[in-house]
């Protein structure tokens, strides 16, 4: 049986649950809901965590990760922005934020060429990585995967498993 909470939510919606296996599942209104998620969300990771974001595009997965860095104590989260074109963003926060995006890859053999695998084991970063999937194998098996799912114009399930 899941258990609920509306503690995150001041209007009382009840949006949030967890499942037996530790999976928290979330539906967000606005781009703020999701940021405000995100940053919470934060406080429970631990250096050296890897976050697969999986999901279509539009679906909240950069508004997700700008959430993330202003929870890890980023001053200014308006300097995060998808990767696509440049394939990763560092932000200095208090723990430092990996943001790679791998949309546009055409092999993961890209990744391998700026040392991804450098970054994905960085014990003192977070690393959050657009499109995963493309990504394959180079993905470590202790990652985190985090599904963004369009429900209509305006809402979102996110889903950590």
């Amino acid at each position: 049986m899941a258990k609920r909470s509306r503690s995150l939510w001041p209007r009382g919606r009840d949006l949030l649950t967890f499942d037996m296996e530790n999976r928290i599942e979330i539906l967000t209104v606005t781009a703020q809901e999701t940021v405000e998620f995100a940053k919470r969300f934060a406080l429970s990771l631990r250096q050296g965590t890897v976050l697969c974001l999986e999901g279509p595009l539009g679906s909240g997965k950069t508004t997700f990760v700008k959430g993330l860095a202003q929870g890890l104590g980023l001053k200014c989260s308006e300097q995060v922005k998808s990767p696509t074109f440049v394939l990763m963003h560092v932000y200095k926060s208090k723990i430092p934020v990996y943001h790679f995006d791998c949309y546009r890859l055409s092999s993961a053999e890209e990744l391998e060429n700026i040392g991804f695998e450098d970054f994905v084991n960085d014990p003192k970063a977070i690393v959050c990585v657009e499109w995963a999937e493309k990504a394959g194998e180079l993905i470590p098996c202790h990652a985190r995967h985090i599904h963004f799912e369009l429900l209509d114009a305006t809402r979102r399930r996110i889903t950590v498993l």
